[in-house]
């Protein structure tokens, strides 16, 4: 055997031992969220925290994953990241209900933090209320995933075929009619909800809201820490949306300009806030 192919042999061997190695270190995805369960289940909660998070980072997030996630940041005390994984769960999957309750707990409870700081002050601490038209859009593309929409709009186009091959082939009148007509109906309903999946990808590629992940956060009227700052501070779990984003050369978030309504809108360090789409 020449020096040469004991050079072979060996790097081969070394890349084989180094690829088992690998595969031993690295755990199951389901050995590790039983691990994070039990830790949940004894009331380690920052341990169960840490055990879905690496789960997130190396085998990828699901709506399922995320709730876990953010059940164990509730339990933890932290409403902030709690919500913002809630908030991530709903964009995987609109229909995720538990995300949705746990949502509506941890307003109700920012919302009193919220009121608490405000100490008496009728200033209003909860987002504008929205027009008709804006609730129908946000429960078309938010509460209903583009998947579902699409399937939908494929079932009506299949339909339509069908209605129009009734009203082809058909020899009597009223199933003819109820061809034409019931064709006319499907494909209108079918252009329908294709626009409405492609909005529904459209809003959760375009997804323009953040937490206060800070204890709590004065807003400051300009990018500056020298700027003045809002009246009353904001809790960690309220929702903002993000209407301007302020980086450095590099392309870092520096700052970031948020709304809540119109008494609460300013500036906010990335280290204070996080947007929902990673």
């Amino acid at each position: 055997m020449t020096i040469k192919n004991l050079g072979i042999i060996i790097a081969v061997l070394t890349v084989m031992l180094s690829s088992g190695l690998t595969a031993v270190a690295e755990v199951p995805a389901d050995m590790m969220l039983a691990k994070a369960d039990s830790a949940y289940s004894a009331g380690e909660y920052s341990e169960a925290v840490r055990i879905y998070g690496d789960i997130a980072a190396k085998h990828g997030t699901s709506a399922a994953l995320l709730v876990n996630l953010g059940n164990a940041y509730v339990k933890a005390g932290d409403l902030g990241r709690g919500r913002l994984a809630y908030e991530r769960a709903l964009l995987e999957d609109p229909s995720e209900k538990e995300a949705r309750n746990n949502i509506a707990y941890i307003e109700t409870r920012v919302s009193d933090n919220n009121h608490a700081e405000a100490k008496g002050s009728k200033v209003s601490v909860s987002p504008d209320t929205a027009s008709f038209f804006s609730a129908v859009k946000t429960y078309i593309t938010r509460r209903i995933s583009s998947d579902t929409w699409a399937w939908w709009g494929a079932s009506l186009f299949i339909l339509a075929i069908a209605c129009l091959s009734l009203y082809i082939f058909s020899s009597e009148v009223v199933l003819r009619k109820i061809g034409f007509f019931g064709g006319i109906g499907a494909g209108a309903l079918c252009v329908l909800t294709m626009i409405f999946a492609f909005s529904a990808a459209s809003a959760l590629e375009n997804n323009d809201e953040g937490v206060v992940t800070a204890y709590k956060v004065n807003l400051l009227d300009s990018p500056d820490e020298n700027g003045k700052k809002s009246k009353y501070p904001l809790t960690r779990g309220t929702l903002m949306k993000v209407l301007d984003v302020e980086m450095d050369e590099d392309e870092k978030v520096l700052w970031y300009k948020v709304l809540l309504n119109s008494d609460f809108v300013g500036w906010i360090r990335p280290t204070d806030f996080e947007t929902v789409k990673m």
